[in-house]
């Protein structure tokens, strides 16, 4: 949340800040954004894991 004034700048919200970074606006969405596109990449790389186990492999000999 936007602090209303300077003087709202108190020491707990320094600390946040420094902690979880500064946010200007517009962070929730990059974060939910960053979730979807770290879950897709997890079902991603289950399929091919599935892909890996279903799939013999034949050494050369």
């Amino acid at each position: 949340m936007p602090a209303s004034g300077k003087e709202a700048y108190t020491a707990l919200r320094g600390r946040l800040i420094v902690t979880n970074g500064y946010c200007a606006g517009g962070c929730a969405e990059r974060a939910e954004a960053a979730a979807d596109q770290a879950r897709q990449e997890q079902q991603q790389e289950q399929v091919v894991l599935a892909l890996r186990q279903e799939v013999p492999v034949r050494v050369a000999r």
